[in-house]
């Protein structure tokens, strides 16, 4: 018995709402800067206003997950249409997203790879891997630690379960994300649009369940996000179930999932809430670790 899974709620970030204008906190221009011990310095006299703002917009959408036109203009002390054209400009380059042609901006695909790269550094397995022993021990089942590869799910690292009857480490394998709880787990924390971009080619099926097409995922992941964590039944091995539920850095950018996996007798309807829960204290839990230096 194999399967990868895990999977989360999309979770909305705070706006942001600073002040502008001049005194304490302001820079030359009305450029606002936070105070010392606030996480902004005052800008070098040598910096270019332009890249200065555009970094700090940044920063801003990685905080907060996600930023109004009115509220950036606010940051950074200039008028909206400065503002807007710096916000197009990120978006541009896929580090913001415009979200349904409103003036509210998410983090972009470039900025999610950022802090997966940042998270590679960090090097997740030895920051997860107690956690990993613990959620098996506690649960009884197999555990495992997947990360997105394109519309892929990375079995990056597990803990196997010492049942007799159990779900089998697939450590370095990759299975079709749509397909494992884990997978699911990371597709419904990222944008819709971001998610159709995976799938140029259509769907790749293992069971007889897997889902088929794109609309029948984006249906699915509604519910993962509804649910609050992810589940597997036969979709990417006959008999086994899973349940899965996002990782998120501290910076709250979904960079991997757990995953709970289990032979289907054994993970019924009536258990996988209980399970779901204890994903989501590990899953904290190793949040909480990456502030940590390892």
């Amino acid at each position: 018995m194999t399967e990868t899974a895990s999977t989360a709620p999309r979770e909305p970030g705070p706006g942001s709402g600073a002040a502008s204008g001049t005194g304490p906190g302001t820079g030359s221009g009305g450029d606002r800067v936070r105070e010392p011990g606030d996480g902004w310095a005052a800008a070098p006299p040598y910096s270019l206003a332009s890249v200065d703002n555009a970094l700090r917009l940044i920063r801003a959408l990685d905080e907060h997950g996600e930023l109004r036109v009115y509220e950036a203009a606010e940051l950074l002390g200039v008028a909206r249409s400065t503002a807007h054209r710096l916000l197009s400009t990120l978006a541009f380059r896929g580090f913001a997203e415009q979200r349904d042609g409103s003036h509210v901006y998410r983090p972009g695909p470039a900025l999610a790879e950022a802090g997966l790269r940042a998270i590679s550094r960090l090097d997740l397995r030895q920051v997860a891997r107690p956690h990993l022993r613990a959620l098996s021990e506690e649960t009884g089942e197999t555990v495992h630690l997947v990360v997105l590869e394109g519309n892929g799910a990375r079995f990056v690292d597990g803990v196997e379960s010492t049942q007799p009857l159990r779900v089998g480490l697939r450590i370095g394998m990759v299975l079709p994300a749509h397909a494992t709880a884990a997978g699911k787990a990371i597709l419904a924390a990222l944008p819709p649009e971001q998610v159709r971009d995976l799938y140029p080619r259509g769907m790749q099926t293992l069971t007889d369940r897997t889902l088929r097409t794109l609309p029948d995922v984006e249906r699915h992941l509604t519910g993962v996000v509804r649910a609050g964590y992810a589940t597997n039944h036969g979709e990417s091995a006959d008999d086994v179930s899973a349940v899965g539920v996002v990782i998120r850095n501290p910076a709250r950018v979904p960079v991997a999932a757990l995953a709970v996996a289990a032979p289907a007798e054994r993970l019924q309807p009536a258990r996988i809430p209980l399970v779901a829960i204890r994903i989501h204290r590990t899953s904290h839990a190793i949040t909480d670790a990456m502030t940590v230096p390892h």
